[in-house]
């Protein structure tokens, strides 16, 4: 038995290393494809009024001069980047988790002036980025950054490829309970932005977050009734599959009708997926890291 399963991690680690490196990237998209949250729209909006043309034309001349891009591969890049910039705007700690959107900002910062004309046009202040030190992301970090991007944004094939996939960190069954149980204020407190001028959204996303967290309850009763059903056997064959398992059962599963995936690669172009306080950053600035690689 234990040959077996190891063959069968085998097939799927060559299998996803050949999907990997075969990679397509489908029609550019045309938005950002953002979720119904109140003022959602208006802060994306408000973040492509803060980028001058002329500023994301340099920037994407640059970078296509040191790093060569599949096809359309530049343009997904740029709408992952957008995407991170709304979740600064709303949450307290965001850190990067994608080595390629990261190189994206990377050229942006080489900009001097024009960053900072950005940075103060979209947050009024100065969106600093922090080197990582890590060569591993914190897994609580990075589970909670994934569920708030779930939450924020519909995810195509292309976002899952550039941050290596997502939830394969769970959330923190901690953090999970205090979207349970704690009200808006405390949450606003431990995690959101409170001098932010989408509030409303904060509120909503609050809102988004405590009804997907109520719902996991349930469905965590069902996996326990289905698993006490089965062979010993079949539990103890189960129990080497939980590092794998116990990522998906509440993420993929759960979340696949947050992620709306699209497996056909045309329709990726249509409109249609323990944190930390920033107490080093002074008040005066946003507070973003890169949270340690793609991982």
């Amino acid at each position: 038995m234990g040959w077996i399963f190891l063959l069968a991690v085998v097939i799927v680690f060559v299998l996803f290393l050949r999907k990997k490196l075969t990679f397509k990237f489908g029609l550019s998209p045309n938005s950002v494809e953002l979720k119904p949250l109140k003022g959602l729209k208006k802060l994306s909006d408000h973040l492509e009024q803060s980028l001058s043309i002329s500023y994301i034309n340099n920037v994407e001349e640059r970078i296509k001069k040191e790093i060569k891009f599949k096809e359309n591969e530049y343009n997904w890049r740029l709408q992952d980047l957008k995407r991170y910039f709304i979740m600064t705007a709303l949450l307290k700690e965001s850190p990067m988790f994608s080595k390629k959107v990261d190189d994206l900002w990377h050229q942006m910062l080489m900009f001097t002036r024009e960053y900072d004309d950005f940075s103060k046009k979209y947050l009024g202040s100065i969106l600093h980025h922090s080197p990582n030190v890590k060569e591993t992301s914190d897994p609580d970090l990075r589970g909670f950054f994934d569920w708030v991007y779930a939450e924020l944004f519909f995810i195509r094939k292309e976002n899952i490829h550039l941050y290596n996939g997502f939830f394969r960190h769970p959330v923190n069954p901690k953090i999970i309970e205090e979207f349970k149980s704690l009200s808006e204020n405390e949450l606003i407190d431990l995690y959101f932005k409170s001098d932010t001028q989408y509030t409303n959204t904060v509120l909503s996303l609050i809102s988004s977050m405590k009804n997907t967290a109520n719902s996991i309850k349930d469905y965590e009763k069902a996996v326990i009734q289905d698993k006490m059903r089965k062979s010993k056997t079949q539990k103890n064959f189960n129990a080497m599959l939980v590092p794998f398992l116990s990522v998906s059962y509440f993420h993929y599963d759960k979340f696949s009708s947050y992620m709306n995936i699209s497996n056909d690669s045309s329709s990726s172009s249509t409109n249609c997926g323990s944190v930390s306080s920033c107490s080093s950053c002074s008040s005066c600035s946003s507070c973003s890291s890169c949270g340690g690689g793609g991982d």
